[in-house]
């Protein structure tokens, strides 16, 4: 299978189906080994995809990691284990700016508002209106392409900018 047949967010849901469904046929007795078994798993894959950055490193320099983290399922894989190159703020800009490119005109009010301490992006929207839904998908798309380790998204309401206030001329009095 060629690896731009796997999809990251689908690969990972599908486990937590599997995780979900060992629990309730086998019990949470199951269900927990069946975690602890994909948690030691992931830190004996983990430990080895870092020796590789490692050793890709010595002999080779940043630039074939960052050329290997272009590759999403590779670059899910490097974020997952928090081996990814390039720090997660800078690919959420990146994310958004691609969201932008591709909403045109109604990507203008869309900006980052961060990322808490729980691993949600909150996005700050500003207006709203029909084309709300495509907004959502097209930004959170981008962002779970480019940043696969966070949580999820947040769509906030963008504060209302300050109402600007209109100072015209007054005319002139007439001297008697």
């Amino acid at each position: 299978m060629a690896s731009t047949d796997l999809d990251p967010q689908g690969l990972a849901g599908r486990i937590e189906e599997l995780l979900e469904g060992i629990t309730a046929d086998g019990g949470p007795a199951v269900g927990h080994a069946a975690e602890e078994l994909v948690r030691v798993l992931m830190k004996f894959y983990g430990s080895g995809i870092e020796q590789m950055v490692a050793i890709v490193k010595a002999g080779a320099g940043e630039t074939i990691v960052h050329r290997m983290a272009a590759d999403p399922l590779v670059a899910g894989l490097l974020a997952l284990h928090d081996l990814h190159p390039v720090p997660v703020e800078q690919r959420l800009g990146h994310a958004m700016d691609a969201a932008r490119r591709k909403l045109g005109s109604h990507g203008s009010g869309v900006t980052l508002g961060g990322l808490d301490a729980d691993g949600m992006v909150h996005v700050l929207v500003a207006g709203g209106g029909c084309g709300m839904d495509t907004i959502k998908d097209l930004v959170s798309a981008s962002i779970s392409e480019l940043a696969p380790e966070v949580a999820g998204v947040v769509f906030d309401a963008a504060p209302a900018a300050p109402t600007l206030l209109q100072i015209g001329v007054r005319p002139q009095e007439k001297v008697s």
